[in-house]
């Protein structure tokens, strides 16, 4: 029998995409405000609060870095 590369097995490849690929989601948890949303990742039990001009979707899952914050400019 052939020795298939280790990227190939059936139950590695994926393993190996939910790893790669589920580390940094947040799952929002609610919109507190108009475009104002409470985010929760499970995986490191962290919570954010986002300012964003995105449309999001309550029990939706999305990346941080993919999501269009507000910059808020507290100097004023």
């Amino acid at each position: 029998m052939k020795h298939l590369h280790p990227l190939f097995h059936p139950l590695l490849t994926p393993l190996c995409l939910v790893v790669m690929m589920g580390c940094s989601k947040y799952q929002v948890v609610q919109e507190v405000q108009l475009n104002l949303y409470h985010l929760h990742n499970p995986k490191r039990n962290k919570m954010e609060m986002i300012l964003t001009e995105d449309s999001l979707v309550v029990g939706g899952w999305y990346k941080l870095k993919r999501i269009n914050e507000y910059i808020i400019d507290e100097s004023k």
